[in-house]
């Protein structure tokens, strides 16, 4: 998650509630008819948050909050994740090279996420790599210019998911579908948990004008993820999905303990290096368990 990236909820409709008149009546006040669908909102809310693709009926849904939505962040990124093995089988399918299919691919996830997690990876590996101090840090990460150390992480992780992505193009298509879409939907589902388990660094910028999830909307998308992992693993070999999921969450822990040292607690873009850098660990188990 970057730092620039922030949707506001309009104040008409907090906690799912309109605006009342101020006289008061004897009938209690009518929830809209609009939270009948809460979830699919939730859903439009987390793809328009995730993605830069034009969401259906996106501007006619009243949004809920952002902290309630995240609990659909992995179904938003499973979406997300079986769209690219999609690409990825049929690129491979038409006779393309398979590096150049891999390649087409990592370049159709970052127009479609606009780079929006790669972005927190750049900003955190600076802030990490070239602050002295904590304040010195976030400065760093909040600067918009990217420096050595982001450039560097950015070209590692293009040419680790590529590499990955050449060596499952032979798999099975459903397979190949599966295993990319588990790996989004499992690591920003850690993302998830980052954001209810740690306290933030700052008290302003994205993490916090997001909000807070509930301890229970971050156990569904925990929950959600890890179903769709082990699933996934079926399809390619039967310790793959704990192995990534062990992996994910190995890469998560770490990261807490980095970012409580370096500044802490977490931040937008803390969340994007913990997304993208879970989502590499479960591909290449996946890569390493399916030869």
């Amino acid at each position: 998650m970057g730092t620039e990236a922030v949707l506001a909820v309009p104040p008409s409709h907090v906690n799912g509630f309109a605006d009342t008149p101020d006289d008061m009546t004897d009938t209690p006040p009518e929830l809209p008819r609009r939270g009948k669908i809460r979830p699919f909102a939730e859903l439009l809310h987390s793809l328009r948050f995730l993605t830069r693709l034009p969401i259906p009926f996106a501007n006619t849904i009243d949004p809920p909050p952002l902290s309630q939505s995240m609990r659909l962040f992995p179904v938003a990124g499973a979406m997300i994740g079986a769209a690219g093995g999609a690409a990825l089988w049929t690129f491979t399918f038409i006779g393309l090279p398979s590096l150049v299919a891999a390649a087409l691919t990592t370049a159709l996830g970052l127009l479609v996420t606009g780079a929006l997690h790669e972005d927190g990876l750049a900003d955190t590996a600076d802030g990490f790599g070239g602050g002295k101090s904590r304040e010195r840090r976030l400065e760093i990460m909040r600067d918009s210019h990217i420096g050595s150390y982001g450039t560097l992480a950015l070209v590692a992780g293009m040419f680790i998911r590529t590499a990955c992505y050449e060596d499952l193009t032979g798999l099975e298509p459903l397979a190949i579908i599966a295993v990319l879409g588990a790996c989004a939907a499992f690591s920003r589902a850690l993302m998830v948990d980052l954001l209810w388990a740690t306290r933030p660094a700052r008290g302003d910028g994205l993490a916090v004008h997001a909000g807070t999830p509930g301890r229970n909307g971050a156990a569904f998308a925990i929950i959600t993820a890890a179903a769709l992992t082990l699933g996934a693993g079926l399809l390619v070999s039967p310790p793959s999905g704990l192995i990534a999921l062990a992996a994910g969450l190995a890469v998560t822990a770490y990261m807490r303990r980095l970012t409580v040292r370096m500044i802490g607690g977490q931040t937008g873009d803390v969340c994007g290096a913990v997304q993208v850098l879970s989502e590499l660990a479960m591909l290449l188990v996946f890569v390493a368990t399916s030869s």
